[in-house]
């Protein structure tokens, strides 16, 4: 084909990226100018904990169940400049959204610039109540800065309704898009506050809006493509029938473990989880049990030390597959003489 525009080739630098950036919006709940494209979570909440200006004994307020990737950004600039990353701890079981309210509530002081939380979180997939703690932080002129890295593609999202001021999220997790395909979203009243980390051409462009923040450098096309599909995806089968799905699963294998003597660490509130049921199952060892599965009958199970299970119920699960690793996990207890 002969091309006529020596610039019409694949630079794939810098460009707004509306026609990723537009169905992305249009599936969160935002504006367009809200979105930047991002390689995943961890990226956008670095470009968080560094783009609020704060000083010296300044305090970020987090739970005690947040990701690495959002942890370790506030403990670098903490350990850098001064802030302060306080956290709450949270009950394992969380027993309704009231507890969690009051934990955050009377740990806020007059030093407290940001509220930082999972809106569900890595270590017992309890589903925090993201809508009120915004606007808790709101009524005291607190920023809210939520890492959704799970939400995205699990339940329905609605970045406007949650009224939180930024938001971070890796699609790859649960909507299936490719990896290397992550979102920051900048409430509009605050995008003017917040410093871009990466700097190149139109850093200082106010007119760009949140565009400003997905200036890194070479783009990853071919990732965005497959974020356009895996939202299509999601829509051509229902983001609410998928919810629901999610948590009949995760509801039903939450009950069977139950049954069989382990505590619940995510919620008894069905509102307060979603597609991960995380339980405590002493004196069975979770490593072992997570080998024993692996190599024995190729079930992937995750946890954490001693005793813990993450069992995530992703809607393209069969119940014939939770059922399967029921039996498993109860051969493994007879066979290592716990049941």
């Amino acid at each position: 084909m002969d091309q006529q525009d020596p610039e019409d080739y694949p630079i794939w630098g810098y460009a707004a990226w509306n026609q990723f950036r537009d169905p992305l919006a249009a599936f969160v709940g935002c504006k367009r100018d809200e979105i930047a494209l991002l390689r995943n979570a961890t990226e956008a909440n670095s470009y968080i904990a560094n783009g609020i200006d704060m000083k010296p004994g300044d305090e970020v307020l987090m739970t005690d169940q947040e990701h690495p990737g959002g942890l370790q950004p506030w403990r670098l600039r903490a350990k850098r400049y001064g802030v302060v990353v306080k956290t709450v701890t949270l009950p394992k079981p969380v027993k309704d959204a009231n507890q969690i309210l009051n934990l955050f509530n009377d740990a806020i002081t007059e030093r407290t610039r940001v509220i930082f939380f999972s809106h569900i979180t890595t270590v017992t997939g309890v589903v925090l109540p993201a809508k009120e703690l915004c606007a808790l932080a709101r009524s005291k002129n607190i920023l809210s800065a939520v890492d959704g890295a799970h939400v995205v593609g699990m339940m329905r999202l609605n970045l406007q309704d949650i009224g939180c001021d930024m938001y971070s999220s890796s699609p790859h997790k649960w909507l299936q898009a490719p990896k290397g395909s992550g979102f920051l979203y900048v409430r509009d009243e605050v995008i003017d506050r917040l410093w871009n980390t990466i700097a190149t051409e139109g850093w200082d462009e106010p007119k760009l809006r949140a565009e400003r923040f997905q200036r890194i450098g070479s783009s990853n096309v071919p990732a965005l493509w497959g974020l356009e599909a895996a939202i299509k995806l999601a829509i051509d089968i229902g983001i609410d029938r998928i919810e629901g799905r999610h948590r009949e699963l995760c509801d039903y294998i939450l009950a069977q473990m139950i049954k069989r003597g382990a505590e619940s660490w995510t919620s008894p509130d069905p509102a307060l989880r979603c597609a991960i049921a995380t339980v405590n199952v002493p004196p069975i060892q979770r490593m072992d049990l997570e080998n024993w599965m692996w190599k024995t009958h190729k079930i992937r199970i995750r946890g954490g030390e001693p005793s813990k299970l993450r069992l995530s119920t992703p809607y393209y699960l069969q119940k014939k597959d939770i059922d399967r690793f029921l039996e498993k996990f109860d051969q493994y207890r007879r066979e290592k003489s716990m049941a």
